[in-house]
């Protein structure tokens, strides 16, 4: 780097314009010196100083103007901002990698050598010598189950292999929850450990402007954060294993795997819990209302999963409540039919700011609301064939449907931004948990992990809501599709 361009980037760290003069030379104070040593180390410290005096004595100008000190010293603060940032990233991976790491006694027959491996990620294995695994291998191998009830199953063996898979495979699990998801793959995922999250920058909607020799930033709007609430939640679950060894084996026989490929532990997960807990969440990320429940003994059944946390619908019926919002609603008043769905539809589009009419965006919505659409507009334009390969784009406009299992019923439907759209998580893997414990011949599956959904900003959202029916306080699950027929 030029000795002149890393003084100014000096300077403008220590906010200073120049180093106080001694007999005609350079000189550092004590506390410019601590916080170069500080930030960068004795050795930056001593290589400056030398350069610096070198310079001098072989007559170098140095003088700088303020102005690129100033310039200079702001890049530099931001480039320290972002690498503590990287290293607080880092950290939470390693942090991560360790929680995942599993160690094993070295006389485990089943144990995996990473370096014969060459680092790389080994899929799981089940241990055939245990009694649940040995029954399945024996039926596969002599056609003939050789269990009788609960004395086959060794429940401390299941919790031994449980342990280990969850261990290996913990990542894998939470991605496939994501995927039986429906509404998270339109949403913005952040990772988080709050209990609450508020966006502190709107998205950036223009950065040009006509060159002048100053400093004048853009990019930062006026906009209205919305709290995003993050709400912990649990699966506890009892399963009996002699009573689903049946199942499990049936199933090995139709998808034609062994209990190699899919061991008893990876099924209770990949098949019981996991497709059941994901249709859950959607409902609840959708159409969720938290209600607090005490709970001052164990075996009190659980609640439901409504009550779990609060959905969209439950966030887009409190702004509406709120006096002064700023959300673009469209359509207000009126109840979408077959008759009308297709007109309304584009009054909907018209209403969106102009701002926002030129990006990409989908219709998020009530999957029946989406077929009432398309039949209604089959009907009224008969001879028009879809050439979206599958998608159903709204004439003229950069929107395009998209059905979310969770709001079927509520009739409802927005429209935003990806970056507007979030989903929050917990920022370290080590905050979720999956684990088992064991009750005689029963095992019981505990998940703790945190989940939410919201809007960043209101001035980005474009919601229909239908109009509340009597008697009814609330949109979600309130039936206000109608007319679906033609």
């Amino acid at each position: 780097m030029d000795f002149k361009r890393l003084l100014t980037a000096v300077l403008g760290f220590l906010n200073i314009t120049a180093f106080t003069k001694v007999d005609g030379k350079s000189q550092l104070t004590a506390d410019e010196e601590k916080a170069l040593k500080e930030k960068f180390g004795e050795k930056f410290l001593t290589s400056f100083k030398q350069e610096l005096a070198d310079a001098e004595a072989n007559g170098v100008d140095l003088t700088i103007p303020s102005v690129e000190i100033a310039a200079l010293g702001t890049q530099l603060q931001t480039l320290n901002g972002q690498l503590k940032t990287a290293m607080e990233e880092i950290k939470v991976l390693k942090e991560e990698k360790a929680a995942l790491e599993v160690k094993e006694d070295d006389d485990d027959p089943e144990k995996i050598d990473m370096e014969q491996s060459k680092g790389k990620r080994v899929a799981f294995k089940p241990n055939m010598n245990f009694k649940h695994n040995k029954v399945v291998a024996d039926f596969f191998k002599n056609g003939v189950m050789q269990y009788s009830g609960d004395d086959t199953i060794d429940t401390s063996e299941l919790q031994t292999e449980f342990g280990k898979y969850v261990s290996d495979v913990k990542i894998d699990i939470l991605t496939s929850l994501k995927q039986e998801l429906t509404i998270t793959q339109y949403m913005t995922t952040v990772p988080t450990d709050k209990t609450e999250w508020r966006a502190s920058q709107a998205i950036i909607d223009s950065v040009l402007q006509q060159f002048t020799p100053k400093w004048t930033p853009k990019g930062k709007t006026t906009f209205t954060p919305i709290v995003i609430k993050n709400f912990k939640l649990k699966v506890n679950v009892p399963i009996t294993p002699s009573d689903i060894m049946d199942q499990y084996i049936g199933y090995l026989y139709d998808e034609n795997l062994s209990p190699e490929q899919m061991p008893i532990v990876k099924y209770i997960v990949d098949q019981l819990i996991i497709p059941q807990l994901g249709e859950d969440l959607e409902n609840a990320m959708c159409t969720g209302k938290f209600v607090e429940h005490e709970v001052t003994q164990d075996g009190v059944a659980g609640s439901d999963t409504e009550d779990s946390m609060d959905g969209l619908v439950t966030v887009l019926e409190a702004l509406k409540a709120k006096e002064g919002n700023k959300v673009g609603w469209l359509l207000d008043g009126i109840t979408l039919t077959s008759s009308n769905i297709v007109d309304q539809m584009n009054a909907a589009a018209d209403a969106v700011s102009p701002k926002y009419k030129r990006k990409k965006m989908l219709i998020h919505a009530d999957p029946d609301l989406i077929l009432m659409y398309q039949r209604a507009y089959q009907a009224k334009y008969p001879n028009t064939k879809n050439e979206d390969a599958g998608k159903l784009r709204l004439d003229f406009t950069n929107f395009t449907f998209a059905p979310v299992d969770g709001l079927i019923g509520t009739g409802i439907f927005f429209i935003t931004p990806k970056q507007n759209f979030i989903h929050l998580v917990s920022r370290s893997v080590t905050e979720t948990k999956i684990f088992m414990q064991l009750l005689n011949y029963d095992v019981k599956i505990f998940m703790e992990f945190w989940r939410g959904v919201g809007f960043a900003m209101q001035e980005a959202i474009f919601a229909y809501l239908p109009p509340v029916e009597e008697g009814s306080g609330s949109t979600s699950g309130s039936g206000s599709v109608v007319g679906g027929g033609i």
